[in-house]
């Protein structure tokens, strides 16, 4: 029954969204980040990584399971580092900073693990961790674009 309530109050917001989403384009005021074709493909990529990444964890907090938090939140820590160089370097300063924030956020995370796992406060670490990737999200794109040649 509760299911059918659930359902029922969410009808209303099936005719809406349509309608609102045809109202027209809105403006994207983020900050463009431009990268190549291949960069960008590696960014989506890595993003949905995080998107698993965050999935396994919700499992692992809810069967209790210290082995894989473990596991996924120190491997999802140092993705920064992963990405080539000569894209870091075109990254604004304070996109960087968000990413080391949401690495800290992640090991943190990691830290938290253990027999004693309090999984309430383990998932407000995981709301702090996707603050972050809204955050960024929010003023942040990539753009394909013709980037310039290095200097030789």
């Amino acid at each position: 029954m509760r299911r059918y309530l659930f359902l029922l109050a969410l009808l209303p917001i099936s005719f809406v969204a349509p309608v609102h989403g045809a109202v027209g384009l809105v403006q994207d005021h983020r900050i463009v980040i431009p990268v190549s074709k291949a960069e960008r493909s590696l960014l989506l990529t890595e993003m949905r990584e995080y998107l698993h990444g965050l999935h396994a964890i919700q499992y692992a907090l809810a069967n209790k399971d210290t082995k894989t938090l473990d596991l996924v939140a120190k491997d999802m820590a140092p993705r920064l580092e992963r990405l080539p160089a000569s894209l870091r370097d075109r990254f604004p300063e304070d996109f960087t900073q968000l990413a080391i924030a949401l690495q800290e956020a992640f090991l943190a995370l990691a830290r938290m693990n253990g027999p004693d796992l309090q999984v309430n406060a383990a998932l407000e670490q995981t709301g702090e961790i996707i603050t972050y990737c809204s955050g960024c999200h929010d003023t942040y794109r990539f753009e394909v674009r013709a980037l310039p040649k290095p200097r030789k």
